[in-house]
């Protein structure tokens, strides 16, 4: 990337009944590549929120980066299905070009977003907004 350029990452959470997206702006300034991320939920209520930029750490030996992702998204690749959206879609900095990355049903959708997680664990140690609040316990009687 060159100073100026934007990378944006569209990922697609939803599943049944549930609607969510993300999306991760990289954006490179001054030799810095920064990383703004912007999350929805749609199901029901609709909630938004955007995470402070961060400085992204390029560490190309990082397992836990996008760039390994990407990776291992191209190696586990799925052909287009007829119905539903890419899991996954890259917008390159003169968005004329982009790539998409798709899944293989449920299974493979979550195994692909639950190493996302990790890497999203990594950047946002402290953010709770996709987590579901544990059910109270049970009453004694």
């Amino acid at each position: 990337m060159e100073n100026g350029d934007t990378l944006e990452v569209y990922v697609n959470l939803s599943a049944c009944m549930y609607a969510a997206s993300e999306k991760y702006c990289f954006v490179k300034e001054n030799d810095t590549l920064y990383l703004e991320t912007n999350s929805e939920i749609s199901s029901f209520e609709k909630q938004q929120q955007t995470l402070p930029k961060i400085i992204y750490p390029f560490k190309p030996n990082n397992s836990l980066s996008f760039e390994n992702y990407f990776k291992y998204l191209k190696n586990e690749n799925r052909a287009k299905r007829e119905y539903g959206s890419p899991l996954l879609t890259v917008y390159y900095p003169n968005k004329n070009q982009k790539q998409y990355f798709n899944d293989d049903g449920l299974d493979d959708k979550f195994k692909k977003l639950d190493k996302l997680s990790l890497i999203r664990k990594k950047l946002y140690p402290n953010d709770k907004f996709f987590e579901t609040p544990e059910p109270p316990p049970p009453s004694r009687k």
